[in-house]
């Protein structure tokens, strides 16, 4: 059998090295091996450079995971950064405007006894008993709260906010008349009252209690609180 060169079988090893030629091809190239060094050593190293390239691709597939991996990890925490943005900046916008209407507009404050002036209590014709009250430190009163206790002690609480506003003409309820229907507030609460007081069960002016002969109402007030 005639030897085959060298040059033709190294053509022919990238068909051998992948298992694509025909038998007697292969057959062929395994004699010429056994003989020669140089041609062995040329698919040896042909498989070298075949397997590194795998190598680097399994390499670089692995990296490319940890970065899809850390890439959706990062996304995910941005996502949960921005939510967690949005809900502290919706509880300080909260906090804000609940802090400006709670100093503002939320009447909770309770004005001292020792600024109020408390006069002219009367009785009206229909049995109403009108009073005279004035706080004399210059601000504004935004509410009344009436309340009574179980011993029929009714209770007339001015209230405000914690930041005051200055009291500016025309006046409401921080100076001038205003009136308690006795009858009306004892069968709407179905209790007797037996004492009314300004102020708050530890701090209080009394207006009027059960027995307490009151003056009549003059005329001026009589008509001024003309229901008809």
């Amino acid at each position: 059998m005639k030897k085959i060169s060298c040059n033709i079988i190294k053509d022919m090893l990238p068909l051998y090295h992948d298992n694509v030629c025909s038998g007697e091809t292969r057959k062929m190239v395994d004699e010429h091996l056994k003989e020669c060094g140089s041609c062995k050593k040329e698919l040896d190293r042909m498989s070298l450079d075949m397997n590194i390239p795998k190598k680097e691709f399994e390499k670089n597939k692995i990296d490319s995971n940890v970065i899809k991996s850390m890439s959706k990890l990062w996304k995910r925490s941005k996502f949960k950064s921005f939510i967690k943005g949005v809900i502290i900046s919706a509880l300080s916008i909260s906090l804000i405007v609940l802090g400006y209407f709670g100093l503002f507009h939320w009447n909770i404050t309770t004005v001292p006894t020792e600024m109020v002036e408390i006069k002219n209590v009367s009785e009206l014709k229909d049995g109403k008993i009108v009073y005279d009250a004035e706080l004399t430190d210059g601000y504004r009163l935004n509410r009344l709260k009436y309340d009574m206790d179980k011993e029929g002690n009714f209770f007339i609480t001015p209230l405000r906010p914690i930041i005051k506003e200055e009291s500016q003409p025309p006046y409401t309820l921080e100076k001038g008349y205003d009136f308690i229907d006795i009858k009306d507030q004892e069968i709407s609460r179905n209790e007797e009252i037996k004492k009314i007081y300004y102020g708050t069960p530890k701090d209080n002016i009394l207006i009027w209690e059960k027995g307490m002969e009151l003056p009549k109402a003059s005329e001026e007030i009589e008509y001024m609180f003309n229901f008809k």
